[in-house]
């Protein structure tokens, strides 16, 4: 997990055999992926909250 200059998180594997600079992405609504990690994206931006 590395936090970002806005202050959101990239989830990130340690190790992504064969790839290189994945992140859990998050595809539509409620769907994650590993995906490359892009940072123009809100996509791979996660933040967290008390519920």
């Amino acid at each position: 997990m590395d936090q970002l200059t806005d202050g959101s998180y990239r989830i990130m594997p340690k190790v992504t055999p064969g790839r290189d600079r994945l992140a859990l992405v998050a595809i539509g609504a409620s769907t994650p992926s590993l995906a490359p990690f892009d940072p123009a994206s809100p996509a791979g931006r996660w933040s967290f909250q008390r519920p």
